[in-house]
């Protein structure tokens, strides 16, 4: 009998007989394909497979700091990440150094997180690269922002997902994600802006391979490579040249203001410095190599000393080496201005762990 409520010409939903088992198998060739298409397409664009530097894998080494308070930490900008071979201090001193550098960053966020948000109390080697110690907003202090905050809410169901995505990083080059992206390849595209249009300066492109240890190394494409130096030199130009001032500040008004920024970043890393200290730690202040027309703005934009000078003679650290001071570090070749090769970074931080006591 049926139900008041039902109809008597509803219609029952036929499914056709079709040979479901080879249409999976067909659509899973076809998405193969595909892949390996695609896959393909990137390899011939020299991109390898490598692994992504997420917040993830930022968290998971962020984590040995809990229950290794007194290993050696690293953090700072890009030259800390790349120019520094971890491999050599551990030949030397037995203990691999936890990375925790981030390109593009602002490292007196991380000196703070460390000094505040955890029990660390072992050897902090701090990269300074001096623009961006002092930037006080925009990308180089929402990054290092946004790994402490994911990092804090870290959760059992993104590490699960971390370690299955591993599996395909260490095996396809498409899943690289600062290139390749869909999003990121409309953003390259070659379209013309529009008149008056104020956009912001172009990023370089990527241009690191990193392992689990997040020892990053330059990384150029083979068979692209003095084409992608040649885009970086020219992309650092507008990164190391400060905008101009609001239209409601005069030059004046803004440089004092900035000043004070400055003045009030060298009184909290001086704080900070000094709570490591407090718990038997060790803070270095490293000036990694630059070289051609980034060093000459470097120069111009942060004098070593409005910038350098102070930080290695106001915080208290324990040792400031910058590589200008000494002979054997001086010399090496930046092919992109900013940054070594990897066999140069090997032996620099040889001739860099002579300096340090």
């Amino acid at each position: 009998m049926r139900s008041s409520i039902s109809s008597s010409n509803s219609l029952e939903r036929v499914i056709p007989k079709q040979q479901w088992g080879k249409l999976a198998v067909s659509s899973f060739i076809i998405a193969l394909l595909l892949t390996l298409g695609w896959e393909m397409y990137w390899r011939s664009k020299g991109y390898a497979p490598t692994l992504n530097d997420n917040k993830d894998l930022w968290s998971l080494t962020r984590e040995k700091v809990n229950t290794h308070p007194s290993r050696t930490v690293l953090i700072g900008a890009s030259r800390m990440l790349f120019d520094f071979d971890m491999q050599v201090w551990k030949e030397k001193y037995n203990e691999l150094p936890l990375q925790l550098a981030t390109v593009g960053t602002n490292p007196s966020i991380y000196l703070d997180h460390l000094a505040n948000e955890s029990n660390f109390k072992g050897t902090l080697l701090l990269g300074i690269t001096p623009p961006l110690f002092f930037v006080p907003e925009g990308m180089p202090v929402d990054n290092p922002k946004s790994n402490i905050d994911f990092y804090n809410k870290f959760s059992p169901a993104q590490r699960i997902s971390y370690y299955l995505g591993l599996v395909l990083d260490r095996n396809l080059a498409f899943v690289e994600q600062e290139d390749i992206p869909l999003t990121k390849i409309f953003e390259d595209l070659p379209i013309a802006n529009r008149p008056k249009a104020k956009v912001g300066p172009k990023l370089p492109p990527y241009f690191m391979s990193i392992d689990e240890n997040r020892q990053g190394r330059m990384h150029l494409r083979k068979g692209h490579e003095q084409v992608i130096l040649d885009r970086i030199a020219k992309g650092w130009v507008p990164l190391f040249t400060p905008p101009p001032p609001p239209p409601m500040f005069t030059p004046e008004q803004f440089k004092k203001m900035f000043m004070e920024h400055v003045n009030k970043t060298i009184v909290k890393a001086k704080e900070n410095v000094s709570k490591i200290q407090a718990r038997g730690g060790k803070v270095i202040l490293i000036r990694f190599p630059s070289t051609g027309k980034v060093r000459e703005l470097e120069n111009k934009f942060a004098p070593r000393v409005a910038f350098w000078d102070r930080l290695a003679t106001e915080i208290g650290a324990n040792q400031s080496i910058h590589f200008e001071d000494h002979q054997e570090l001086q010399g090496f070749d930046c092919p992109e201005q900013s940054h070594l090769r990897a066999s140069d970074a090997t032996e620099f931080t040889k001739r860099l762990l002579r300096k340090l006591h």
